[in-house]
């Protein structure tokens, strides 16, 4: 329970209210808020796999190499969105498409 709440502190909050609202559109809404922190942190471990997966066609090769290799160090969040704004043009609107592709897929639509 503590990993999940120290989990939920790391989202910003624009991420956690994205979140939030693909469990409102699904129509989960009256649960305990353990459980609703859960299904959050579960989300954004979802949408982060999501979000790395979709880079890989907006890369080039020799920066997928750079990229897995920085990931494989354990590099921070904000080294890999460094990385990612230096390599990938437009990374915010790539972003931001496939977070609505995402929310359409979890909604399942």
């Amino acid at each position: 329970m503590e990993q999940t709440a120290q989990n939920l502190q790391e989202l910003n909050p624009p991420l956690y209210i994205f979140l939030e609202s693909c469990l409102n559109d699904k129509g989960i809404k009256d649960i305990p808020e353990a459980l609703k922190n859960d299904m959050i942190n579960d989300l954004s471990e979802r949408l982060q796999q999501w979000l790395i997966q979709s880079v890989f066609t907006h890369i080039s090769s020799s920066a997928a190499v750079e990229l897995e290799k920085l990931m494989e160090t354990g590099a921070s969040q904000e080294e890999v969105m460094l990385f990612l704004q230096n390599n990938v043009p437009n990374i915010g609107k790539i972003f931001e498409q496939e977070m609505s592709k995402f929310k359409q897929a979890y909604l399942g639509k």
